[in-house]
C-alpha cells in the first residue's frame, strides 16, 4: 500500500490517461457434499502515457476485495478423498483468498524504424484457440469463462516486421539463470485467407518420468497455429510438441465456427493433451499440475461448444457445453449478457453438470454466477 501512496502524486502530476472498470461478482456452487457462496468487488485502474509518438508507458492497478466463503478446501473439487504424504493420510487441503492491491501490468513499449520492443509486466496471450491454447505456455484459462483477462507476465518482447503479413516475434521471460529463462520465438505470416505461425520454445516444463511419474526438465518444443475462413466457415488450430524427450507427448486443439443467416453463431473445439492423466490412473498430483497451470487439462481429451444469438441490440444469449471425453462428464451452461446502460454490462451464468459423482465435472452439481461490470 505504501508504494501506491507514493505513486499517486506522480500520476496526478504527469500527462496520464486513466480509465478502467468496476466489477462485482457473486457465485454459488453446489457440490454433492458441500455448498460454496462467495464473491468479490474489483476495481481496475488503467494508466497510459505517451511521452512521444515512439514511446508508450502503460500499466494497471487492481483492487480486489473478497466476500462470502474465503477459505476453500480443494479436496471438495477432487474425486480423490485422501492422499498420503510422508506416511500420513491427508484429507483436507485449505486455501485462503485474501484482499489484495497489486500492480498488474507495468511496461514500456518503444517503436523503432525496424522493430518494436516491449519491456516489463505485460499481457501475453498466444495462439488461435478459444478455450485452450497449447502455444500459450504463460497462462491458463477457465473453461466457464475463457475470455476473461489473464494476469500479466514479466517479459521482454521483440517484434520485427519482415514483409507484408510477415512478423518475427521473440519473447523472453527472465529467470535466475539464462538456462532457467523461458524463451519463445514465432514467425507469423499469411497464406491466402489464413494466418499462420511457426513456433519454437525453450522452457522448464513438466515431462513424464518412468520412476517418479512426472518431473520437470528444460526442453525444446516446436509447434504452430493457423486461423482463417473457408466456405464461410472459420477454421483454426494450434499445437506444441516437445522435441528432445523420449516420451511422445504434446497438445493440439482444432476448432471451427459459423454464423447462420439468422445471426445464430456456433463454434466447436476439440483438445487433446497427451500429458493428461488416464482415467484409471488419476492421482492427486494430476489435480495439482492442472490447477497450478503446469498442464492445460486434467485428462487427455476434451470438447468445447458454444451457440450464441443476439436477442436484441443489447442482449446476447448463449449456451456453452464443455466436457471431458475420457470420463464422460460434461457441463451445460446457459448464459445471458445484457448491456443495461452504456458501458454497464450484466452477465448471468448457470451451469449444470452431467456425469457420475466421481468424474471431473460430475462432482459439481450446479452453479450460478452473477457479474456486473461498469467501465469508466
Amino acid at each position: 500500500m505504501t508504494w501506491f501512496i507514493f505513486f499517486l502524486p506522480m500520476i496526478a502530476a504527469a500527462q496520464v490517461d486513466m480509465y478502467g472498470y468496476y466489477e462485482s461478482e457473486y457465485d454459488y456452487m453446489q457440490f454433492h457434499e458441500s455448498n460454496y457462496n462467495y464473491g468479490y468487488n474489483k476495481l481496475r485502474l488503467d494508466l497510459e502515457s505517451r511521452p512521444s509518438d515512439q514511446v508508450m508507458i502503460a500499466g494497471n492497478i487492481n483492487f480486489k476485495l473478497y466476500n462470502g466463503k474465503t477459505e476453500w478446501d480443494i479436496f471438495d473439487f477432487f474425486t480423490i478423498d485422501t492422499v498420503e504424504f510422508n506416511g500420513e493420510e491427508i484429507t483436507s487441503f485449505p486455501i485462503s483468498f485474501l484482499d489484495v492491491i497489486y500492480l498488474d501490468n507495468i511496461y514500456i513499449r518503444t517503436t523503432f524504424s525496424k522493430f518494436d520492443l516491449t519491456i516489463g509486466r505485460q499481457p501475453l496471450s498466444l495462439g488461435t484457440g478459444y478455450a485452450w491454447n497449447p502455444l500459450d505456455i504463460f497462462n491458463r484459462k477457465e473453461l466457464i469463462d475463457p475470455t476473461y483477462e489473464q494476469p500479466s507476465i514479466n517479459a521482454l518482447r521483440l517484434e520485427i516486421p519482415l514483409q507484408d503479413r510477415t512478423l518475427l516475434d521473440a519473447i523472453i521471460l527472465p529467470d535466475s539463470t539464462w538456462e532457467m529463462s523461458t524463451k519463445m520465438i514465432q514467425l507469423k505470416t499469411g497464406l491466402g485467407s489464413f494466418d499462420i505461425s511457426f513456433n519454437g520454445a525453450y522452457q522448464h516444463q513438466l515431462v513424464p518420468n518412468a520412476e517418479a511419474g512426472y518431473t520437470y526438465d528444460q526442453i525444446y518444443s516446436a509447434g504452430g497455429a493457423f486461423v482463417g475462413e473457408f466456405w464461410e466457415f472459420g477454421f483454426w488450430g494450434e499445437t506444441l510438441w516437445p522435441l528432445d524427450v523420449d516420451d511422445d507427448f504434446g497438445e493440439i486443439v482444432l476448432g471451427t465456427d459459423h454464423t447462420l443467416d439468422n445471426g445464430l453463431y456456433f463454434m466447436c473445439e476439440y483438445f487433446h493433451n497427451s500429458l493428461g492423466a488416464d482415467e484409471d490412473d488419476l492421482q492427486f498430483d494430476h489435480y495439482i499440475y492442472n490447477y497450478s497451470g503446469a498442464t492445460h487439462s486434467l485428462m487427455k481429451n476434451y470438447i468445447f461448444a458454444m451457440g450464441m444469438f443476439k436477442v436484441t441490440d443489447y442482449i446476447y444469449n448463449s449456451m456453452v457445453v464443455f466436457g471431458n471425453l475420457d470420463d464422460k462428464s460434461y457441463m451445460l451452461a446457459p448464459q445471458i449478457d445484457w448491456e443495461v446502460f452504456e458501458d454497464v454490462m450484466v452477465g448471468i451464468w448457470l451451469s449444470q453438470s452431467i456425469g457420475d459423482e466421481d468424474t471431473e465435472f460430475g462432482i459439481q452439481n450446479r452453479a450460478v454466477r452473477f457479474r456486473i461490470r461498469a467501465y469508466f
